[in-house]
């Protein structure tokens, strides 16, 4: 079984680790992005302005699991396809999620559970 809160701490961690003095602004933007405009809105949102977040949330979801050989991918698309790094295709791949609404809000939440460890992360790099 694929921890699901295990794999939004790893990469929480791993975007609040991100070197950039906008880091935590950017977070902060992409959560409200997140939670008022929704997931689309969101990553059209991170990559005008913050397309190395992007990417990590990219590979958040294509990572294979070390232990239990599943990808988190897998709950959202076909078990053959993955979320591509080009941006127009990654849009088509979440056209392909959003037409069931409960995939849609399950990405929501994964999301903003991960957004806010990397928010907490990066804010402790402060002090």
């Amino acid at each position: 079984m694929l921890n699901l809160d295990y794999r939004c701490m790893e990469y929480g961690q791993k975007i609040g680790k991100i070197s950039d003095s906008k880091l935590e602004n950017n977070l902060r933007k992409a959560l409200g992005v997140l939670q008022e405009d929704g997931v689309y809105a969101m990553f059209l949102w991170l990559e005008k302005n913050a397309s190395d977040i992007r990417k990590e949330l990219v590979e958040f979801f294509n990572k294979e699991d070390k232990k239990t050989k599943v990808k988190l991918i897998n709950y959202f698309l076909d078990s053959n396809k993955s979320f591509s790094q080009n941006f127009d295709e990654f849009c088509r791949n979440l056209q392909e999620v959003a037409i069931n609404i409960d995939k849609l809000l399950f990405m929501k939440k994964l999301l903003e559970r991960t957004l806010t460890y990397a928010l907490y992360h990066a804010k402790s790099k402060e002090g």
